[in-house]
């Protein structure tokens, strides 16, 4: 009788825990998340085509010791998005005059930045990995009034 007893008290004492557990993450998951939601603004665009005129697109791939563009010309103001692949070895895409960097890329692997071409003049982007800069894998972006 005395096992059927400690038996049923455990039995009890389990469910209440449980109980209490299953309460608290729901608590817990409810109270959470308002602070998960994104807002999202939206903002009317006045004259889209104007818009597109601004936004500049460059395909750079990455072999040993050279990019694939040695050159890219853009005009102040303009945003500038970089698709970067490296087609072969591990490379990365850096220019520190606009904090524009990837990470750094094994073969095969693509990955696009964005960043406003807000300053005129000639810029030297390079790869950051181990020498390659120094071994010449570098070009210009060249920002015009």
């Amino acid at each position: 009788m005395r096992q059927k007893s400690f038996l049923l008290g455990m039995v009890v004492v389990a469910l209440f825990l449980g109980g209490i557990i299953y309460s608290s993450q729901n608590t817990k998951s409810s109270t959470e998340s308002p602070a998960m939601t994104q807002s999202t603004t939206t903002t009317a665009i006045e004259n889209p085509e104007q818009m597109k005129e601004n936004v500049k697109t460059f395909d750079v791939s990455a072999i040993p010791f050279s990019f694939s563009l040695k050159e890219i010309k853009v005009k102040k103001g303009d945003v500038v998005i970089i698709n970067f692949t490296s087609q072969q070895g591990f490379h990365d895409w850096v220019l520190d005059e606009f904090s524009a960097k990837t990470n750094q890329l094994q073969t095969g692997e693509t990955e696009t930045i964005e960043f406003t071409a807000d300053k005129v003049g000639s810029f030297e982007y390079y790869c950051s990995v181990g020498n390659h800069g120094e071994m010449g894998m570098v070009g210009n972006l060249i920002v015009e009034e």
